[in-house]
C-alpha cells in the first residue's frame, strides 16, 4: 500500500516465490495473497452466516416475543432472503468498479450495524425493516468475496479456495449456536433480552475484519480490467467480451435449487425438530451441531477432491447423498439414524456450496462484469430461498404438512441434478 488510508488500491507485487507456485494443488503451494484473499472473504462470509443462523435458531423465540405464527415467522426469513438477492446484484455491480476488496468491507460494515440495530427493534415491524437492510450488507459479502477468491487463486486450486471460504458458512452457524447456548445459560433463557444481545453481538465483525482488509490486496485481474478501461478507446478491446447468456443461465438455475435446498432444510430445522419429532430445545441443538459438523465435513472434502476430479462429478455425488439423507431425515423417528441422517444433510446440502463460487466465476467466463454476473447468478438464484421458507411455513401448521414442506426439497435436488447434467465441465478454467 502506498499509503494508511488506502485499502489495496495498488498492484500486488509478484515475485519469484510467487510464480513458482502458479501450479499445484496442495496447502504448500497456496500463496501469502491467496492466503490474505481467503482472510477476508472468509471471516466476511463466517459473521454473514452467523448472523443468517441466528435467525433460524431464533424463531421460537421470537414467535413469542412478538405474537408471530408460524407463517408469519417466515416473512422473517424471506425479507433476509430478499435482502441479500438486491444487495448481491447491486454489490456486484458496485465491486466491478470499485473493487473487489473495498466492497466486500463495506458490505461487512453494513451487515453489521444492521445486525447490531435489531437488538434495539421494538416490534416484528422494525425487525424486518433493519434485517432487510441487513441483508444487503449479507448478499454483497458472498458477491465481493467469491469474485476475489475466483480471481486470485489459481486455476490449478481455484475450487480449494472457493471450498475454504464457504467453511464460512457451518463455521459461522456453530458460532451461532455456541454463543446462543452461552448468552441462554447466562441469562436463564433467551427471552427477555438474551435474543438481543445475540444479535449485538453481530455489529463487531467489522471492527475486527476492517484491519484484516487493510492487509488485503486487491485482485490483480480487477486491477488490469480498470487499467484497460482507462486506456483510449481502440486500446479498450480487453473487456468487451461478449455476454455468455447460456452459462449465466446455468448458474442462476443451479443456485436457485441450491438456495431453495438450504433455506427449505435449515431455516426450519430446530423447529421440525422440536413440532414432528418432540425434542426439546437443548436436544434438538446437538441435531443442529451434528448438521453443522457434516457441512465441515462436507466442504473439507469438495475443496480436497475438486479440483481433482471436476466440478460436475462432485455436485452430482453430493446432490445424491443429500436427497437420500433427506429423505430418511424426514422419515425416520429414531434418535441414532436421525444423527447420521442430519450429519449427511450438513455434508451435502452445505457442502455443496463449496464449489458454487468458482463454478459460477467459471462458467460465466471473462469479462469485466464479473462481480455484477456472479452477483445475479447467485443472488439472483436466492429467489429460491425466498419462495422455500414460506412454502414450507405456510404448510406447516399440522405435523403431516411440515413434513409435505420439507418434503419439496426433495423434488429440488432432482431438478439441481438435471442442470449439473446438462452443463459444461469447468475445472482448470483460466480467468481474465
Amino acid at each position: 500500500m502506498k499509503s494508511s488510508t488506502s485499502f489495496s488500491a495498488t498492484e500486488p507485487k509478484v515475485d519469484a516465490n510467487t510464480n513458482a507456485a502458479a501450479s499445484g494443488r496442495g496447502y504448500r503451494n497456496i500463496t501469502a495473497m491467496e492466503w490474505r484473499s481467503l482472510s477476508l472473504a472468509g471471516l466476511g462470509w463466517t459473521f454473514e452466516s452467523y448472523d443468517s443462523f441466528l435467525l433460524s435458531l431464533l424463531l421460537p423465540t421470537l414467535a413469542l416475543q412478538f405474537g408471530l405464527s408460524k407463517a408469519q415467522l417466515g416473512v422473517f426469513t424471506s425479507i433476509t432472503a430478499a435482502g441479500q438477492i438486491v444487495g448481491g446484484i447491486l454489490f456486484g455491480y458496485v465491486s466491478d468498479r470499485l473493487g473487489r476488496v473495498r466492497t466486500a468491507l463495506l458490505c461487512i460494515g453494513i451487515y453489521s450495524l444492521f445486525s447490531g440495530l435489531l437488538a434495539f427493534a421494538p416490534n416484528d415491524h422494525w425487525f424486518a425493516s433493519f434485517r432487510f437492510f441487513g441483508a444487503l450488507g449479507m448478499g454483497g459479502t458472498w458477491t465481493a468475496g467469491a469474485a476475489l477468491i475466483a480471481e486470485t487463486w489459481h486455476a490449478s486450486r481455484r475450487g480449494k479456495g472457493g471450498a475454504l471460504m464457504q467453511m464460512g458458512l457451518p463455521i459461522g452457524a456453530i458460532l451461532a449456536i455456541t454463543i446462543s447456548g452461552i448468552v441462554s445459560a447466562a441469562n436463564g433463557g433467551l427471552a427477555g433480552n438474551g435474543w438481543r444481545l445475540l444479535f449485538l453481538i453481530g455489529a463487531l465483525p467489522f471492527f475486527i475484519l476492517f484491519f484484516v482488509a487493510r492487509k488485503t490486496p486487491e485482485s490483480p485481474i480487477w486491477l488490469e480490467h480498470k487499467r484497460v478501461k482507462s486506456q483510449p478507446a481502440d486500446l479498450n478491446a480487453k473487456g468487451s467480451e461478449k455476454l455468455n447468456v447460456r452459462g449465466l443461465l446455468t448458474a442462476f438455475t443451479f443456485i436457485f435449487f441450491l438456495q431453495y435446498l438450504y433455506w427449505g432444510v435449515f431455516t426450519w430445522t430446530p423447529t421440525f425438530l422440536i413440532v414432528v419429532k418432540h425434542l426439546d430445545f437443548v436436544h434438538s441443538l446437538k441435531f443442529v451441531f451434528s448438521l453443522q459438523f457434516g457441512a465441515i465435513t462436507g466442504f473439507l472434502l469438495f475443496s480436497a477432491w475438486v479440483d481433482r476430479l471436476g466440478r460436475r462429478p462432485m455436485f452430482m455425488a453430493y446432490l445424491l447423498v443429500g436427497a437420500c439423507a433427506v429423505g430418511v431425515y424426514i422419515a425416520s423417528a429414531n434418535p441414532l439414524v436421525l444423527m447420521v441422517a442430519i450429519f449427511l444433510t450438513g455434508f451435502s446440502v452445505n457442502g455443496i456450496f463449496a464449489g458454487s463460487g468458482p463454478f459460477l466465476a467459471e462458467i460465466i467466463g471473462n469479462t469485466a462484469s464479473r462481480g455484477f454476473l456472479m452477483g445475479l447468478a447467485y443472488n439472483g438464484g436466492r429467489l429460491g430461498g425466498f419462495i422455500a421458507p414460506l412454502i414450507i411455513g405456510a404448510l406447516a401448521s399440522t405435523s403431516g404438512g411440515f413434513v409435505l414442506g420439507l418434503s419439496t426439497t426433495i423434488v429440488a435436488f432432482v431438478a439441481a441434478a438435471i442442470v449439473v447434467y446438462f452443463a459444461p465441465e469447468t475445472r482448470g478454467k483460466a480467468l481474465s
